[in-house]
């Protein structure tokens, strides 16, 4: 988020992306303070106000006591298109008991899995910038709000490595595996793009490398 926003203006804008959908003020409040991010109610009309300023969100009065708050989906396309595929893992977000009853094995894959894509989502995001360069506050935005989205996963792996120390050895030797797995991929594919890059252009080169050379004396 731009330099003059602050992490209380980060945390309810990322619970409005989570969302999806107009918010009333009191459920907002409500929300954000049982999620651990307590803020007094003038503190979020604050932060609120600062962010409809910036136009991230839309304030929607619906009658004397029903005001209501979403996100300005039309300053963040590229962010709505990149969380299209929010819903193939939604249950997974909403039953952390789910996620935890998988092995140990599966939980990391997955974990590497969404780190891997928030990551091409963040690029992703980085370009759609250098198109249209005033996106780039947004594309950070954007980038911040889905890696906080995701970021569950990661930390109940973590809290299941922590049940026992044969679960920290195993994921500790699992990692080691798929980062050695990488480490040859990224590899054989340096060395195939540097042989492909050093190979002769044409037939004719080709075949002046491949003849011998032969002393003229």
């Amino acid at each position: 988020m731009e330099r003059d926003t602050d992490p209380y203006c980060n945390k309810i804008f990322s619970l409005l992306v989570a969302t999806r959908k107009k918010i009333r003020f009191n459920e907002l409040h409500k929300t954000l303070n049982a999620l651990g991010a307590e803020m007094s109610k003038p503190t979020l009309i604050q932060h609120l106000h600062h962010l409809q300023k910036k136009s991230f969100i839309l304030r929607k009065k619906e009658d004397k006591q029903n005001v209501t708050y979403q996100v300005n989906w039309k300053k963040f396309e590229q962010l709505e298109k990149s969380l299209e595929f929010k819903e193939l893992i939604a249950h997974n977000l909403e039953n952390e008991k789910s996620f935890k009853s998988e092995s140990l094995e599966y939980q990391m894959y997955f974990v590497i899995g969404i780190m891997n894509m928030v990551d091409v989502i963040g690029l992703k995001l980085n370009v759609a910038a250098i198109v249209e360069p005033q996106g780039k506050a947004y594309a950070s935005l954007g980038y911040l709000l889905i890696h906080n989205l995701y970021d569950s996963y990661r930390r109940w792996f973590l809290e299941s490595c922590r049940q026992s120390k044969e679960n920290t050895q195993k994921a500790s030797k699992l990692l080691d595996e798929t980062l050695e797995h990488y480490q040859k991929i990224l590899f054989e594919r340096s060395a195939k793009f540097s042989q492909n890059n050093n190979a002769p252009t044409n037939s004719n080169e080709r075949a002046r490398r491949e003849t011998p050379t032969t002393d003229s004396r």
